[in-house]
């Protein structure tokens, strides 16, 4: 049963406010990840146990963002949403924002959708594809204001699946951990490559632990060649 104290909490700590239905949709999905769950490996035992804090606040961190980005963010995609974090957490707490989330695992997409008709949440697509191959289209390519990804891959990788998919002005907030500063001295390269500058911003969690966040802001289009074919951006990540 989900802790709806510890999440009450974490949300003011962080500054987002959530309503009496927020708290039952996001209590709804948790119950739903723990009945997937014992089917489908969606997350593990030990997330699972602390939910609230491990995918829930953890999403959160990203909604005071979201909201002081100008202009006013209207579509965000999700990029390996996995269960949905972040996307379907930030969608909940946001429920203007039309929202795409990309899970290539058949599975974990099935869920999502389930998840978002459950909750009877609108202007929610469930792409079950390739980041590279999504990319690509003209659909999506260069049509959203926010891109999130949570523990996709190297910063570089993340930024060569997510850019393309942005507007010129818009921004991909990458979840990162402790060496985020590290990780994004390494990737400049990439962030220049693919028309971007970027920035850490650290979060104070309500546990106390820092939490990293990678602010990359595009701000010239994204040359036509990324994200390259499937698996060469993590088996040769930009540099």
């Amino acid at each position: 049963m989900i802790n709806l104290g510890v999440l009450a909490e974490g949300a003011r700590t962080l500054g987002v406010d959530l309503n009496e239905h927020q708290f039952a949709q996001y209590q709804s999905f948790l119950e739903g990840l723990a009945s997937w769950n014992t089917r489908t490996n969606l997350t593990s035992p030990a997330a699972l146990a602390d939910a609230e804090r491990v995918h829930l606040l953890d999403s959160l961190t990203l909604v005071p963002i979201i909201k002081r980005l100008e202009p006013k963010p209207t579509r965000l995609v999700d990029i390996g949403s996995g269960a949905g974090f972040p996307g379907l957490a930030i969608k909940i707490a946001m429920p203007d924002l039309a929202i795409v989330l990309v899970e290539a695992t058949q599975r974990k997409a099935e869920f999502i959708s389930w998840t978002a008709l459950t909750l009877e949440l609108t202007n929610v697509e469930v792409v079950a594809d390739r980041a590279e191959e999504i990319g690509r289209q003209t659909r999506y390519r260069s049509t959203f204001d926010v891109a999130t990804a949570r523990a996709v891959g190297p910063l570089a990788v993340v930024m060569e699946f997510a850019l393309p998919l942005c507007k010129v002005g818009g921004t991909l907030l990458a979840q990162r951990g402790v060496e985020a500063e590290q990780e994004m001295s390494d990737a400049a390269g990439a962030a220049k490559e693919l028309g971007a500058t970027a920035i850490v911003e650290w979060i104070e969690m309500p546990s106390g632990i820092q939490s990293a966040i990678v602010v990359v802001t595009k701000t010239e289009e994204t040359p036509g060649r990324y994200p390259r074919r499937i698996g060469i951006p993590s088996k040769r990540p930009l540099t």
